[in-house]
C-alpha cells in the first residue's frame, strides 16, 4: 500500500509541475546538502554543449531547473546571496567588501547543524586573503562566507571554511556536515584565467571536475536518507542584447539537481533564482527564510 501511496504522489506531482500549479509538499530536512557553485556560463553554453558531457548526463538524468537566474552581476554579490538572501546594494567584485546581515550557516550554527565551506586552493582554514595562487586560483570573491565580518572575526566559524581537498577526508570517515558548500578554483569552476586552459579545454576540465566530485560524493557513506546535490552557476549571459539578462539580473543558468530520494529525468519549467536555493535549503531544515528567500519559489517539486 506504501508504495502505491507514493507512486501516486509522484504523479500528482508531475501532473501539478505540468500544469504549472504549484505542488506544496513538506520538505523532510536534507541530511546532506552539497552545493557546488561554478562560473560564469549561461543556460545555453551548458545544456547540449558537447564540452560538457557530464553535467548534460547529470542534467538528464536527474533534475533540472532550466527557468533558474542569476540574481545579479558580476560574481561576488550572487555569492552572497546564495547565503544571506541579499546582495546589499553590491554590483562588485571587490572583495574588500564587508557585509553585516545574517547567513544561513550562522542560522544552522544556532539551531545545532553543521556544515563546511570547502574552497578549492584555499592556502589554509579561515584564511583571509583575497587571492591566493601564482597565478592566482582562488579568490575570495567567490567564498562568500569570508566577506561576513561576523564569520571571520569568530575563529570557530572561519575554521568550517576550509580548503576542497578535506572534502575526501570527510567523506572517508563520515564527517560531512549538514551542508557542505563547494567552490572550485577559477581553473575548475570554468572562470578561468592565466593559470587555466583556454576555452574548450576549460569546459571539458570543469565538467570532468565536475564528475569527480559527484561520484565522489555519491558512493560515500553520505549519500543516505535524503541528501542531495545542487549544481548551479552564478551568473550567465552579460550583454545590453541580452533581454532576459537584464529583466531578471543575473542571466539564465542551468541548475541540477541530484536527490538520493527525488526525480529522475525531470525538467522543471518554474521560475527560481538563488534565493529560491536559499529557501529550499532553509524550508528543509525548518530555518526562518532570509531576505529574498521569503519570496521565492521554492524548489520542492524535485524532491518526493
Amino acid at each position: 500500500m506504501a508504495c502505491h501511496a507514493e507512486s501516486v504522489k509522484r504523479i500528482l506531482v508531475l501532473v501539478a509541475c505540468a500544469v504549472g500549479l504549484t505542488w506544496a509538499i513538506g520538505l523532510k530536512p536534507f541530511s546532506h546538502a552539497f552545493v557546488i557553485v561554478l562560473e560564469n556560463h549561461a543556460y545555453q553554453s551548458v545544456i547540449h554543449n558537447p564540452n560538457m558531457p557530464v553535467l548534460n548526463h547529470l542534467a538528464a538524468s536527474y533534475g533540472l531547473a532550466a527557468n533558474y537566474y542569476g540574481v545579479t552581476h558580476p560574481s561576488l554579490p550572487n555569492y552572497v546571496a546564495l547565503v544571506s538572501g541579499h546582495i546589499f546594494g553590491s554590483h562588485s567584485d571587490d572583495p574588500a567588501q564587508r557585509f553585516t546581515g545574517k547567513t544561513l550557516v550562522q542560522q544552522m550554527a544556532t539551531e545545532g547543524l553543521s556544515w563546511k565551506g570547502y574552497m578549492e586552493s584555499l592556502p589554509s582554514p579561515g584564511y583571509t586573503g583575497a587571492y591566493a595562487g601564482s597565478p592566482v586560483i582562488y579568490a575570495k570573491k567567490h567564498d562568500p562566507f569570508m566577506l561576513f565580518p561576523a564569520i571571520v572575526k569568530d575563529g570557530a566559524m572561519a575554521d568550517k571554511v576550509v580548503p576542497l581537498s578535506q572534502l575526501e577526508h570527510d567523506l572517508i570517515k563520515g564527517q560531512v556536515p549538514n551542508l557542505a558548500f563547494i567552490v572550485p578554483n577559477v581553473c575548475h569552476d570554468m572562470h578561468g584565467g592565466p593559470a587555466c586552459a583556454d576555452n574548450t579545454q576549460l569546459e571539458h576540465a570543469g565538467d570532468a571536475f565536475v564528475g569527480r566530485l559527484v561520484k565522489l560524493i555519491m558512493t560515500s557513506s553520505a549519500w543516505v536518507g535524503n541528501a542531495v546535490i545542487f549544481i548551479t552557476f552564478d551568473e550567465g549571459s552579460y550583454g545590453i542584447s541580452d533581454f532576459f539578462s537584464r529583466l531578471y539580473g543575473g542571466g539564465r543558468v542551468a541548475t541540477i539537481v541530484i536527490a538520493k530520494t527525488g526525480v529522475r529525468s525531470y525538467i522543471s519549467h518554474t521560475r527560481f533564482d538563488h534565493y529560491s536555493l536559499l529557501h529550499t535549503l532553509e524550508e528543509a531544515w525548518n530555518l526562518p527564510l532570509l531576505g529574498h528567500a521569503k519570496g521565492a519559489n521554492s524548489m520542492n517539486e524535485f524532491f518526493w
